[in-house]
């Protein structure tokens, strides 16, 4: 298992795996856990679910602008870094007393010497400094995303033809994601580093826990084998963006079954301009630095730098409907175009995949999907599989929508339950939220500092907000 984790990793490093996930548009499956491939109650049909045009009779407008930021362990690993800079005089104090000659002949015969967080502020400090760094190996994301758009769905009344001859739909996509992260050699993932007593090189081996951490001896053998500073560690870190503008073009046609129900198939081409940029650096640690370092000292951005290209996407969905429920598959960027990049390998947008169902009953609107595909993200080794689903009461001129939703993915940032919610003022203007419910201190493990009372402010570590509208005849 360690060896294929391994070469995962190398491949990540070496070539462009990463991809798409299948996104968010429109506030009224923003607000309800992202379900939208089977909410007929929408305007979003051509982003979600193209057969969703047809599905019922009625012509629709939407227009939404929203942006999102999720994080993995950076924040946390950022704040405690912070706190031990705040610190730095009287932890040095600290561990003066643990690099005494004694103390460290001990760790020398075999013994075991350590860093209690009871033991007072500044060992809590360590401690907690220490987990930071521990988790972030372990994984760690941060992703910044802006989904913009507006739509339009036109269904011709022709009473002459029957059944119709179906619903149009064309839109205005504008949208820019953005991911860094970093990827620990999971063979070399253990923090074993050399110094050295009364002239003898002794390897030291730190074992990091909730409420200490631990140094015992180590070999040569385990330092190269296994240790996250070894020569033969292969690390990567990557930051990559890429902007969309796109203008899909949709068509469905609905067949009543009358008794049966109702069945619609659709398709949306798109058009797609992107701009493409990104930088990524591997190797063990001293390589990793160096690279980073050069990178900052000869860093210049240049418009050259942005890759500009164009392609098409092609989506295919269905929808069947009876007695107001309604169950749609999706298939997305079926064609998977390929993104190029000056400085890193290419990527694909690879199909993805989602099964919705929903309920619409006057008033109230039910809806939940889920991707039958795990979809690569614009991070390293991270892909989104995502569940989610809400209710929306919506009367007249009001509207309240509820939901929640979650990464599923075993490769994902693992960020828990996201809750989603928004209102609808006036059937044209509409306020939508989501975030996670796993929150970090801006400021560390103590409100003082730099950062004064700041330092108590807990964030969600997913958040994301979206305003829009529209209207339906």
């Amino acid at each position: 298992m360690a060896v294929k984790k391994t070469l995962v990793l190398c491949a990540l490093a070496c070539s462009g795996v990463e991809g798409l996930e299948f996104g968010e548009m429109g506030d009224t499956s923003f607000g309800m856990g992202g379900a939208g491939v089977a909410l007929e109650n929408s305007a979003w049909g051509l982003y979600y679910n193209p057969a969703l045009l047809d599905i019922d009779a009625r012509s629709k407008l939407g227009y939404s602008f929203g942006v999102g930021v999720r994080e993995k362990n950076i924040l946390p690993l950022a704040s405690n870094a912070l706190q031990v800079f705040n610190q730095s005089d009287t932890i040095a104090q600290s561990l003066q007393g643990l690099m005494s000659s004694s103390t460290l002949q001990t760790l020398a015969d075999g013994g075991r010497i350590s860093i209690n967080a009871n033991q007072g502020p500044n060992e809590r400090t360590i401690v907690n400094a220490g987990n930071a760094l521990k988790d972030f190996l372990n994984l760690n994301g941060l992703h910044v995303d802006s989904q913009n758009g507006i739509v339009v769905q036109i269904h011709p009344k022709m009473k002459k033809i029957k059944g119709g001859i179906g619903t149009f739909g064309i839109g205005v996509f504008a949208s820019l994601f953005a991911g860094a992260s970093a990827v620990v050699d999971p063979r070399h993932n253990k923090l074993i580093f050399p110094f050295t007593i009364d002239g003898n090189n002794v390897y030291t081996r730190a074992q990091i826990n909730a409420n200490s951490i631990s140094f015992q001896q180590s070999t040569q053998s385990a330092y190269l084998n296994s240790s996250l500073l070894s020569s033969n560690a292969n690390n990567a870190a990557r930051v990559q963006a890429l902007a969309i503008g796109s203008v899909p073009i949709g068509y469905a046609k609905g067949f009543d079954l009358k008794k049966a129900g109702r069945i619609s198939v659709g398709v949306t081409f798109r058009y797609l301009y992107t701009l493409s940029y990104g930088l990524g650096i591997s190797g063990n640690v001293d390589q990793v630095i160096n690279q980073a370092q050069n990178l900052f000292s000869n860093f210049s951005f240049s418009m050259q730098d942005m890759v500009r290209q164009s392609h098409f996407g092609l989506d295919l969905g269905g929808a069947y409907r009876i007695k107001g429920f309604t169950l749609g598959l999706v298939g997305k960027y079926l064609n998977a175009p390929k993104i190029r990049y000056a400085h890193l390998p290419d990527m694909r947008i690879d199909p993805q995949v989602r099964l919705g169902l929903g309920y619409r009953w006057k008033w109230l609107n039910l809806a939940m999907d889920f991707d039958l595909t795990s979809n690569k993200m614009l991070m390293l080794d991270k892909r989104s599989q995502m569940i989610g689903g809400g209710v929306m009461f919506n009367w007249k001129w009001f509207a309240l929508k509820l939901g929640a939703m979650g990464n599923v993915a075993q490769a994902g940032l693992h960020q828990g339950v996201i809750l989603t919610g928004g209102i609808r003022l006036f059937r044209v203007l509409d306020f939508s939220v989501q975030s996670g419910l796993q929150t970090v201190a801006l400021g560390g493990s103590a409100a003082s500092g730099i950062l004064g009372s700041l330092a108590d402010m807990k964030l969600p570590n997913y958040l994301a907000f979206r305003v829009g509208g529209g209207w339906e005849w």
